[in-house]
């Protein structure tokens, strides 16, 4: 009755996914938050080990870096139709955006603030400003979010050393209500190994950037956390094979020569056959039958070399990287234009997270330097993002002859503007570019020395004795 059971199983419909076999791991049957499948004890695992690679290796290092290359760096740009509002914006946002000005310790302007807010954000998966007085914003890094304490007498103290993790007010160090709306943030101090409650931070004052990819996620998770193992597996390789190859390159030269003796027969007058290269090259006199070979080892093997390759790769995938732009060589002109389109694309959604970050910031200044007199705008003048634009850091270009001509032709048929050209090549704006230009060719022709390529052509000499256009509007003029 066997082959009935198994016609009979073979009828069966559904998802293979869900079956248990004795090939591969049993799947996964569990279902909750991400909150509690990170908490705080994994959570500071996992952000111990992503920051010991960020200091010691040399991939994790370069995928950070690339990343936020391409991700945080945006030039502000006015867009109130009203010059000297747009003036008085760049002025303000100039100012505002000064170390001295911007960061409550002095030590870091937006663009370099921006930039570690980003790291610590793929580092801890989550980041967050605090709005403090004066305009300025204090960094807190995610590991200083932590669920405090809970004291019978106080409240929230960090002398009792039983945590509310059951508590469903707090979730890792966050405050939330019944909608999972954050409400406040328990910020903690560092001391030496451990961890002491500083204050509690209504999450009105704060500006929060983190990877969230759940709904009913309260702490961002590092999109590293999917390669850790990759990344320590793929250093612990790199060392093994390192170690063989300085085996490998010890010199040992091995000299053969045909049997003189019987097997277990000794030489009674054995002859001394070392040689020793500390005193360089040298030449060796063999005998006949004799044979030299140099001990070698090709080490790291091709596949080895491919395996960390495909190991590679997977790291940079996390962050949606390029293979192309760790190995150059990797693939042709076309192949790298298409990867980079690509991967511009997929930079989008975490451009939309600094974007939001500064317009937040951007806001929450522009009301404060108006209370402060820091900034003189119109009492009509709304407070919105819709006045000015942050625009990312244009892409310059590859095949300059090539493409700027495609560019024009473009332009020209009507199919592109120059401003958007201009935003995406360099990141800011064609009218800035021409008032420049025109400025420039007033002050040519001040010194009359305006090239040949921007001199108007002279006028076409008279036909049949007529005189020229400006000698008839002479001649009209003098008649009236």
């Amino acid at each position: 009755m066997d082959w009935l059971n198994e016609a009979h199983g073979s009828l069966d419909f559904g998802y293979d996914a869900i079956e248990s076999t004795k090939n591969r791991k049993p799947p996964k049957r569990r279902l909750t938050t991400e909150d509690k499948q990170l908490r705080q004890t994994g959570r500071d695992t996992l952000q111990s080990t992503i920051q010991d690679m960020r200091r010691n290796e040399v991939a994790a290092r370069w995928v950070l870096s690339k990343h936020i290359d391409f991700v945080v760096k945006h030039n502000f740009q006015p867009n109130t139709g009203d010059k000297a509002i747009d003036d008085e914006l760049k002025r303000f946002y100039t100012y505002a955006s000064r170390k001295e000005n911007f960061d409550i310790s002095g030590r870091y302007n937006l663009n370099n603030y921006m930039r570690l807010a980003e790291k610590c954000r793929l580092i801890d998966g989550d980041f967050y400003s605090v709005r403090q007085r004066g305009g300025y914003l204090q960094a807190i890094e995610g590991d200083r979010i932590r669920t405090p304490y809970k004291s019978q007498n106080v409240g929230v103290t960090p002398s009792d050393t039983t945590a509310i993790y059951d508590s469903p007010e707090w979730v890792n160090g966050v405050r939330v209500d019944a909608t999972g709306r954050h409400k406040a943030y328990a910020v903690h101090t560092r001391l030496d190994n451990q961890f002491v409650f500083e204050r509690e931070v209504s999450a009105k004052k704060v500006i929060p950037l983190g990877f969230w990819d759940r709904f009913d996620q309260t702490r961002g998770i590092s999109p590293l956390a999917s390669v850790v193992n990759t990344m320590k597996d793929l250093n612990e390789s790199y060392d093994y094979a390192l170690a063989k190859a300085k085996v490998a390159s010890l010199l040992a030269l091995a000299i053969t020569r045909e049997a003189s003796l019987g097997m277990g027969d000794e030489d009674d007058n054995p002859a001394d056959r070392s040689v020793n290269f500390d005193k360089g090259a040298m030449i060796l006199d063999l005998d006949d039958g004799e044979d030299a070979k140099f001990l070698t080892a090709a080490t790291p093997e091709n596949a080895t070399q491919d395996f960390w390759k495909d190991m590679i790769g997977m790291v940079l995938k996390s962050l949606n990287i390029p293979y192309s732009f760790w190995d150059e060589s990797y693939t042709n002109f076309n192949g790298s234009r298409t990867a980079l389109i690509l991967y511009l694309r997929s930079c989008e959604k975490d451009r939309e997270a600094q974007v939001a970050f500064r317009d937040d910031w951007l806001q929450w200044r522009l009301k404060l330097g108006i209370l402060r007199g820091e900034v003189s705008l119109p009492s009509t003048f709304q407070i919105d993002p819709s006045q000015w634009l942050w625009v990312p850091d244009g892409l310059q270009y590859w095949d300059t002859m090539k493409e700027a001509s495609a560019d024009i032709a473009l332009i020209e048929a009507g199919l592109r503007s120059r401003t958007e050209i201009r935003r995406e090549r360099y990141g800011d704006e064609w009218s800035d570019v021409a008032a420049t230009l025109g400025s420039e060719k007033e002050l040519l022709e001040e010194l009359n020395i305006l090239p040949l390529s921007m001199t108007p052509p002279p006028e076409p000499a008279p036909l049949n004795g007529e005189g020229s256009s400006k000698d008839k509007e002479k001649e009209s003029k003098d008649g009236k």
